[in-house]
């Protein structure tokens, strides 16, 4: 009684009045009472009389309960499909009787006869009236035949009678769709059964007039919309008369364009493919006129090639022309970035490696410097714009070809055919996936560089950078955090003095050698950067994190970061970042020969910048990228095979790719790539520096050695006619054990550091080291790529004081920390270093013997080579005194440098 009264309180208290203020009118009662609630029964009955019939309609259906008005509309809802159904059979009957009739007709037309009398009248109203038609149509294409005349083959074009087949599909075709007056019909009855009215705040409704507030809002989306359809329709028009231009331009230069040459009109067949790669092939020096069209090259590098494909045909050493798109020629000459008519005369080299890139030939360029490596760079984003403005050019124009040729074949008529047997080749653009190129880089601060390049190199007309914010705070590097980061453990060594080693320019860069994804600190340089050593620069630069991958797209006007690789033009990644992208389905691709994933499978452009540093990181994330590139792809959910080249479809990607090496020497795990996984038609230009010459960039390395320091080179292979690399590792570590670990073992001598290029090797020799009898007679500590910060600061300051034997040092420790060793007084070299440069850096760090009263004869360097070394001879003492070093039939073994 007291809960729910007018003078008790609600139960539940102040939410129990909102529960009842929320209350639904559901029942007939309370709605019939809230209705007529302070109103007199003479005053409904006036306002019924004076109110029209639609409208007192539509006032009792306000007055009905929520129940009942749903009621009424499931009851209608009912009738409506009741309706639906038995119109559904009548529909079936009449598509059974159709379909007789079809049948009928079929075997009449088949047998020459007509339908008879009788079963035309049996025949329903519709089927009749199609017999009737189609008899008419029949007489008058015989009075069309016999008359013979234009109008009569007009006509007979026009209305030309429908085949059997054609009449048997009609039949079985679904009804046609409801009129514009039915669907209007419909919409009305919805609207009247869930009429919406819009009340002020007291509760009025609210008049038509009154409710203008979205009239001004339409009115400037209506004015926002014509804009933007003038602007795409100017867009359009401008994009029509350059594609027209585009078109007159790539007809005239069918046969000069190498891109159309070789892209869309090169023919190459799995015969020709197996002919290619049966012929053995080798590089070949260059003939007079080559040497006379690079002679300013020559003086510093060594030029040779490998004939393609086309062995009669001469490799493109400078073409006549500069096959670049109009619109990048003309930014580039505003911006000065390059000046074509004297580019040849000013900077011939790069001049000679752009146009050797423009024709598609296989380049590795071996001569790589920290000066060299932004030009390259910009010599790299070049070709790359223009490849992907070609390519997306005329996929666009074919695009809008295809658009032409559909509004032509909707209208019907000769031409259409006649233009779709035309253009059939011409639409052959495309390949499983929009990417067609990829670069692979060691550094995100690499990349950022080579990005900055390639947003220099675009014309006026793009002038949209989609997520580049992004891009800029995640690859270029913060100097500022990375300064005031440092290693605590080295701090703390050098504020108490534990290092003892008086590290003046121990300046470390640290990089990560194991991948992962993280950014690499450095510590503030203590020298300026013109003073640094090459790699110090480069790792200087800013960010160094060596897991990364993104994608590009480019469009008319605008460039977008980050997008999806299968929307991409350009992927521009690490080794590392695509193989965590692509995962371990890479090691089996070499045998399956099929992959997942299809963004690598239509690459045209392969670039490898820094090829040397790759190599310090891992070569074995570069082969096997190589390795899954232009490989069938188990799915192309984006490919349109009607647009795809033939030999895409027959996966002859690969002898159609181009790639582009820059490395800083050869390396014969670097030749064995070219040779291997590059298969390019178009055969390989290779550039050697000639560290012969007197240019200092590409003089041996020897003459940088400072100290004075008695230097061997020994050679362990005298004698051997046949020899593998895996019977040189084997050799190798046979006589580091008989000649120089016995010794030591007999005569213990401090200060001796072994330098070890490879990790493999280092593993081998420290377990013989760490063994037990020699850890009681000998002892040594090890720097490698891996150790801990706190225990090279320990072994660092164990071998200056002389308290070990033996230091074993690796390349990649030296690569990444660029550690300064003091007291190095015999330096032995299991093998060569794959940097030249390395090898004057570990001389130079010999101590002044007037200083620590150093015996002249207790300072001397080592080195064990074998005729596999000739390459890192080369860089080392020069290539003419490696040859006669590693000359089968020499008789020397030793060879002394002072």
């Amino acid at each position: 009684m007291g809960g729910k009264g007018r003078g008790g309180r609600a139960k539940g208290g102040a939410k129990g009045k909102k529960r009842k203020a929320a209350r639904k009118q559901w029942d007939d009662a309370y709605g019939e009472e809230r209705a007529t609630l302070g109103v007199s029964v003479n005053d409904i009955a006036d306002a019924a009389t004076a109110a029209p019939a639609g409208k007192r309609a539509r006032t009792a259906e306000r007055r009905e309960s929520m129940m009942a008005q749903w009621k009424k509309r499931k009851q209608a809802q009912r009738n409506k499909h009741k309706t639906f159904a038995s119109k559904a059979e009548e529909k079936k009957h009449l598509q059974r009787q159709q379909y007789e009739q079809q049948r009928r007709r079929a075997a009449d037309a088949v047998y020459g006869k007509r339908p008879a009398a009788a079963d035309r009248e049996a025949l329903p109203d519709a089927a009749r009236e199609d017999a009737d038609s189609d008899s008419e149509e029949e007489e008058s294409d015989d009075d069309d035949d016999d008359d013979g005349s234009e109008e009569g083959d007009e006509r007979r074009r026009r209305g030309k009678r429908r085949s059997v087949f054609d009449q048997f599909v009609q039949a079985f075709q679904p009804a046609a769709p409801a009129s514009d007056a039915e669907l209007e019909e419909e919409d009305d009855e919805e609207d009247a059964e869930y009429e919406e009215i819009e009340v002020d705040e007291d509760g009025n409704p609210v008049e038509d007039a009154e409710a203008d507030d979205g009239e001004p809002m339409e009115d400037s989306d209506a004015a926002d919309e014509d804009e933007q359809e003038q602007e795409e329709e100017e867009e359009e028009q401008e994009e029509e008369e350059e594609d027209a231009g585009a078109d007159e331009d790539t007809e005239a230069s069918a046969d000069v364009d190498p891109y159309r040459r070789r892209f869309l009109l090169g023919e190459f067949s799995e015969t020709d493919a197996k002919r290619f790669d049966s012929a053995p092939r080798k590089f070949v020096s260059l003939s007079r006129e080559q040497e006379a069209a690079l002679s300013p090259v020559l003086d510093e590098f060594n030029v040779s090639y490998k004939p393609g494909a086309h062995t009669n045909a001469a490799l493109s050493w400078l073409p006549t022309e500069l096959n670049i798109r109009s619109r990048l020629k003309d930014a580039w000459s505003a911006k000065g970035i390059v000046h074509l008519e004297t580019w040849q005369r000013d900077a011939p080299l790069e001049h000679a490696l752009f146009t050797q890139m423009s024709s598609y030939a296989d380049i590795l360029f071996a001569g790589q410097t920290y000066e060299l490596t932004t030009p390259l760079r910009r010599l790299t984003a070049m070709h790359v714009v223009n490849h992907v403005l070609k390519a997306r050019d005329t996929v666009t124009r074919n695009n809008e070809r295809l658009r032409k040729r559909q509004h032509k074949s909707d209208g019907g008529g000769e031409s259409a055919t006649s233009a779709e047997d035309e253009d059939e080749t011409e639409y052959r653009d495309q390949g499983f996936s929009r990417p067609t190129v990829l670069v692979l880089m060691p550094l995100r601060s690499s990349a950022y560089a080579f990005v900055q390049e390639l947003l220099k190199l675009l014309p006026s007309t793009v002038s949209m950078f989609h997520n580049k914010d992004r891009f800029e705070d995640e690859y270029r590097g913060d100097d500022d955090a990375d300064l005031e980061e440092e290693d605590d453990e080295e701090e703390d060594d050098a504020q108490h003095g534990d290092r003892g080693d008086g590290d003046d320019h121990g300046d470390s860069i640290e990089k990560t050698s194991t991948g992962k994804n993280r950014k690499q600190r450095r510590r503030r340089p203590t020298v300026d950067k013109e003073e640094m050593k090459e790699w110090q620069r480069v790792f200087s630069e800013g960010n160094n994190d060596d897991s990364f991958q993104i994608g590009i797209s480019f469009t008319r006007r605008s460039i977008k970061f980050y997008s999806d690789y299968r929307q991409a033009d350009i992927i521009l990644a690490s080794p590392l970042g695509l193989r965590q992208q692509l995962g371990d389905e890479l090691v089996d691709v070499a045998e399956k020969q099929v992959i997942t994933a299809d963004f690598l499978s239509s690459i045209e452009v392969c670039v490898l910048d820094s090829a040397s540093l790759l190599m310090m990181q891992n070569i074995e994330h570069v082969r096997l990228l190589l390795q899954a590139i232009n490989v069938k792809p188990k799915e192309a959910p984006n490919a349109d095979f009607s647009r795809l080249r033939e030999w895409n479809l027959a996966f002859l990607g690969a002898y159609f790719r181009q790639t582009i090496v820059f490395a800083h020497g050869v390396e014969p795990a670097l030749l064995n790539l070219v040779n291997k996984l590059c298969k390019n038609q178009s055969g390989v230009i290779k550039y050697v520096r000639n560290y012969d010459s007197n240019i200092d960039a590409s003089a041996a390395s020897i003459t940088q050695v400072v100290p004075k320091v008695k230097q061997i080179f020994q050679r362990i292979d005298l004698g051997r006619t046949a020899l593998s690399a895996r019977d040189e590792v084997e050799l190798r570590f046979e006589y580091f054990q008989k000649h120089i670990f016995e010794p030591l073992l007999d005569q213990p001598r401090r200060h001796v550091l072994i330098f070890i290029p490879s990790y493999f090797d280092y593993v081998r020799i420290r377990n013989l080291f760490h063994d037990t009898m020699n850890q009681k007679i000998i002892r040594a500590v090890q720097c490698c790529e891996y150790t801990e910060s706190r225990q090279v600061t320990r072994a660092r300051t164990t071998f200056f004081h002389g308290r070990c034997h033996v230091m074993l040092f690796t390349e990649r420790f030296h690569f990444y920390h660029q550690y300064r060793i003091r007291g190095i007084h015999q330096l032995i070299w299991y093998g060569l270093p794959q940097m030249g440069e390395f090898y004057p850096e570990l001389l130079n760090m010999f101590e002044d013997k007037a200083d620590d009263d150093i015996q002249e004869q207790s300072q001397s360097s080592v080195a064990l080579f074998t005729r596999l070394d000739m390459l890192r001879l080369q860089r080392v003492v020069g290539q003419k005194r490696a040859e006669r070093m590693c000359q089968p039939t020499a008789k020397k073994s030793t060879f002394l440098f002072c």
